[in-house]
């Protein structure tokens, strides 16, 4: 009720913005995919999706999902699209529930405003990990990937269930039980553990393999997703990756001293998308690795 209710407020509230906001509902598995578009006036862009678990000011409020975002050719204007992710609808968190970003990108490539060959994703928390499966998965078809405090491999293990995920402070709710609600076929701690493992990016042989371009941010102070994982991302495959990384970020690089949501996104990620959505940037080169 109370989710039913934001979502209500924020598609109201939306009414009042400019662009006015579109609501895609995609035909997937017998159910559907619920996204919110909005592009700027006329021309043909190139395109940003964002994935994403929490809202934040840089994506104007957009409850529960995750973002794409597209930009026009010649323009840099930037649509931006959200699709709520697996766990809320229209699947649960699995092995193999990035299917639902891909049957979103593939709506997004049909649209006749996007140019389906400048397409970057921004994957925030829960979302970094889809962003940086889709990395993989969806190679040939991302200009880049910004992936912010992605859970990799560590974060699935039994210890960091145990140790780090339960009362977890800088997490704003009780996260066990939250994870419970996401993951398929879960309700208890031992099926939680059996099933987190299967998420990891190493148990499933993605690690190490090609990636588009990707642009990692994250906290060293980070308590919910180790820095181990961000080592892990970093220093496996043989495509070159950017860093920005905080000595004393917490979760997403964050510092209240000055690095907050806002500010990383318009001093670290935007700039970096922007390169990237350049039509001289390749769609499989990396770039240099910065730490």
């Amino acid at each position: 009720m109370a989710y039913s209710k934001a979502l209500d407020a924020f598609l109201r509230a939306n009414e009042a913005i400019s662009p006015p906001l579109e609501v895609v509902r995609i035909p997937f598995e017998g159910k559907e995919i619920v996204g919110y578009l909005r592009l700027p006036p006329l021309r043909r862009w190139p395109g940003t999706a964002r994935f994403r678990d929490q809202r934040s000011r840089q994506s104007q409020g957009k409850p529960g999902g995750h973002l794409w975002s597209a930009r026009r050719s010649r323009e840099s204007d930037s649509s931006r699209w959200t699709v709520r992710g697996p766990g809320s609808r229209p699947v649960q968190a699995s092995p193999t529930a990035d299917r639902v970003f891909s049957r979103a990108l593939d709506y997004l490539v049909g649209r006749k405003e996007i140019d389906p060959k400048r397409i970057v994703v921004h994957g925030v928390s829960f979302g970094g990990y889809w962003a940086s499966k889709l990395a993989i998965t969806e190679r040939d078809r991302l200009r880049g990937v910004v992936a912010q405090s992605p859970p990799i491999a560590d974060f699935f293990s039994v210890h960091h269930i145990r140790t780090s995920l339960m009362g977890n402070r800088e997490y704003l709710f009780d996260q066990v039980p939250a994870f419970f609600g996401v993951l398929e076929g879960v309700t208890s701690m031992p099926e939680l553990e059996k099933v987190m493992a299967t998420l990891s990016l190493r148990a499933q042989g993605l690690l190490g393999k090609p990636t588009a371009p990707m642009l990692v941010i994250a906290g060293v102070q980070d308590t919910q997703v180790p820095i181990s994982d961000m080592h892990l991302l970093l220093d496996n495959g043989d495509v070159p990756k950017d860093a920005w990384i905080n000595p004393n970020g917490g979760h997403l690089g964050r510092e209240s001293s000055g690095w907050t949501d806002p500010v990383i996104f318009e001093k670290i990620i935007a700039p970096w998308e922007l390169k990237m959505l350049s039509p001289k940037a390749s769609s499989t080169s990396g770039q240099p690795s910065v730490r």
